[in-house]
């Protein structure tokens, strides 16, 4: 459970109304459950799956890339993970995950959400980290897109049972609070802190989204 102190900067984000502040700061939680999500629930598949791109040779040019990454030889990395990300590979699909990420910190969104569809369209990465990537792409849509949009997106993730469905919802009910519709963004926080079957600091956070974003007044949408 948070503590007290996290609980009231969130609470302090969501009154400066700073929704994309909140993912960045907060969001650690979201990744740490991926990453279990993916290792435990992925077992055989996951294992099966990293074992297959550690045997190409391919890793070399990847793990060349990652170094240009943290050396800012953007541009450089930039070309090798194009020409990696054609591959028939794992490391393809991984390749895509670091072209979205190169072009999303440069403010280039629609090229970021561009790789992002291919990763999640990409057959040689798992199915998880594929939703993943339509997880990923949601966020990003936080930054410009419409509600209907997101929606959109984040659809195929909110099937009951879905490892990612809390998460996608979390996403759209950010996007309803950062459009001024807070009693419909509180309405989906609630539903969230109120299923029993919704991890626990999701469900936390999102029970303080709720009850803090009940508080405002709707904007007029006439």
């Amino acid at each position: 459970m948070m503590s007290e102190p996290l609980e009231r900067e969130i609470d302090e984000e969501l009154r400066k109304k700073q929704l994309k502040s909140i993912w960045d700061r907060f969001g650690i939680y979201l990744i740490g459950l991926v990453i279990v999500v993916i290792l435990s629930v992925g077992g055989y598949e996951t294992v099966g799956y990293i074992n297959k791109i550690n045997s190409e040779k391919i890793s070399d040019q990847f793990e060349y890339a990652l170094e240009l990454v943290r050396d800012n030889e953007e541009v450089m990395a930039k070309n090798i993970f194009i020409e990696i990300s054609g591959a028939s590979t794992g490391y393809g699909g991984l390749s895509l995950f670091n072209l979205s990420n190169l072009s999303y910190n440069n403010g280039n969104y629609d090229e970021a959400l561009m790789y992002l569809k291919k990763a999640s369209q990409n057959e040689e990465i798992s199915k998880k980290i594929r939703d993943f990537a339509i997880l990923r792409s949601g966020f990003i849509m936080l930054e410009k897109n419409r509600i209907e949009e997101i929606e959109e997106t984040l659809g195929v993730l909110l099937n009951d049972g879905a490892a990612f469905s809390f998460h996608a919802k979390e996403i759209i009910a950010l996007a309803y609070h950062r459009d001024g519709r807070y009693k419909k963004s509180s309405e989906i926080f609630k539903e969230i802190s109120n299923d029993a079957s919704a991890p626990s600091t999701i469900s936390v956070r999102a029970k303080i989204f709720s009850s803090q974003a009940y508080s405002y007044e709707d904007k007029d949408f006439e």
